[in-house]
């Protein structure tokens, strides 16, 4: 089967990471985590805008991994989504740690996301989408420094 060329674009990428957080977010629980409070209300709609483009985009990038630059992108994404998931574990298993208590330790899933964002840049040959993905994890990252 054989998809129209339409469908092949990298919001397919997108999905693990959407249903990942969307699934297991809500049991982060931490409020140093999960918490809005300390946080000014432009940094918020900053980045939940910035956040939106992230997820929307790779939607207008097509999924093509036939370049050099193309295969190293594809093996970032998986790389990255692998470490992004992982970066969650300490939360969830040891969250009284010194680890999951350290501000490092906190914003490591924060972070992390890059990675993959990265690779779906270089899959789509997209320097602006790498910008852009740049731009909402200093927000993001940013946020949770608040």
């Amino acid at each position: 089967m054989k998809f129209p060329p339409q469908w092949m674009n990298c919001l397919w990428l997108m999905l693990p990471l959407l249903i990942w957080n969307m699934v297991l977010g809500p049991r982060l629980t931490d409020p140093r985590i999960t918490s809005d409070a300390n946080s000014p209300k432009w940094l918020l709609i900053a980045e939940n805008m910035l956040r939106m483009l992230i997820f929307a985009l790779p939607l207008l990038i097509p999924l093509r991994v036939e370049s050099p630059v193309q295969k190293i992108g594809l093996v970032g994404y998986i790389a990255g989504t692998l470490i992004y998931f992982s970066s969650w574990l300490p939360l969830w298993l040891a969250p009284h740690s010194a680890w999951s208590n350290s501000a490092i330790g906190l914003l490591v899933p924060r972070i992390t996301p890059l990675l993959p964002f990265l690779g779906v840049a270089l899959i789509g040959v997209s320097w602006s989408y790498g910008v852009m993905a740049l731009l909402f994890v200093l927000m993001h990252t940013w946020h949770g420094l608040q």
